[in-house]
């Protein structure tokens, strides 16, 4: 995959969100319990935790995106500064890439459950990108610019919400990527 996440407009987040929940469904969709479940080891995820990760961040990315809408008025001395968000906006999605070698370690509260998840979580997952989607295409495009919000994992992390969007965007191909790379394990369960 060789995106610039960086660059993407509005309608080309819509379109890797599509992209990546028809690319999910194709691949996992026909996996077995067991093997949604399966992981070669463990200290890394099976193909149910990836997408549950992704849920959990996905919702939390929509939460912070709407505080930052509602108080578009009120912003943090982080949010106000010229040019900080911008790096981070950058940086963040950069670092999220597909593409990107550099592991990166996840906060506990998006640590996706050590147990079985259900496989139904597939289809949560591309659900709510249509949600994200659509809630994306009711945005006002100056808003994606000029709004900064506070990224869930640190309050001193901000960046407009285009950044955010394309962030989410990178963030699911990089899970997807992962998940992939579970079902080509050679010792994957057949």
């Amino acid at each position: 995959m060789t995106t610039d996440f960086t660059v993407l407009t509005a309608a080309g987040v819509r379109a890797e969100l599509a992209a990546v929940s028809a690319d999910a469904r194709a691949t996992f969709g026909r996996l077995d319990e067991r093997q949604f479940n399966w992981r070669a080891g463990d200290a890394t995820w099976s193909v149910g935790q990836c997408l549950a990760h992704l849920l959990t961040v996905n919702r939390s990315m929509c939460v912070k995106m709407a505080d930052a809408l509602d108080s578009a008025g009120r912003r943090s001395i982080a949010q106000r500064l010229p040019f900080l968000p911008g790096v981070f906006g950058r940086m963040l999605v950069r670092s999220q890439a597909p593409v990107s070698p550099r592991k990166i370690k996840t906060a506990q509260w998006a640590q996706p459950a050590a147990s079985a998840i259900d496989p139904r979580v597939l289809g949560e997952f591309a659900d709510y990108n249509s949600e994200m989607s659509a809630r994306l295409q009711a945005l006002d495009e100056r808003d994606l610019a000029r709004v900064i919000m506070v990224s869930p994992f640190a309050s001193f992390v901000v960046y407009s919400l285009m950044d955010g969007w394309r962030l989410i965007a990178a963030h699911n191909w990089r899970h997807v990527e992962q998940a992939r790379r579970v079902i080509q394990s050679p010792a994957f369960p057949g």
